[in-house]
C-alpha cells in the first residue's frame, strides 16, 4: 500500500506506487484525474480527506511536545467538515 497524507493526488504520485508494487494507495485529496488514472493503472484508490488523513501525525507530535514541555497547554481547534 503506498500511503502519501494530504495532498497526495498526483498522477506522478500513482505511478510510483505502481512501480513499487503496490495494489492499494491511500490518500487525503483526489482530483477526477487522480481517479481516471488510478483505474486506467488498476490501482485500488482509497481518498480520506487532507485533514483527516494527516491528524493523526499532528496528535502524535502534540503528544511528544508535551512530555517534553509539560507545562505547554495544548488545544485541538475542531471545525466543521465538508470533504
Amino acid at each position: 500500500m503506498g500511503i502519501i497524507t494530504g495532498a497526495g493526488n498526483s498522477t506522478k504520485n500513482i505511478l510510483d506506487a505502481v512501480k513499487l508494487g503496490c495494489d492499494a494507495y491511500l490518500t487525503g485529496e483526489k482530483t477526477l484525474y487522480t481517479v481516471q488514472y488510478a483505474q486506467y493503472v488498476g490501482m485500488n484508490l482509497i481518498v480520506g480527506s487532507h485533514t483527516f488523513t494527516e491528524i493523526f501525525g499532528v496528535r502524535s507530535l502534540v503528544e511528544q511536545i508535551k512530555k517534553k514541555f509539560n507545562h505547554i497547554e495544548t488545544i485541538e481547534l475542531f471545525e466543521d467538515h465538508f470533504e
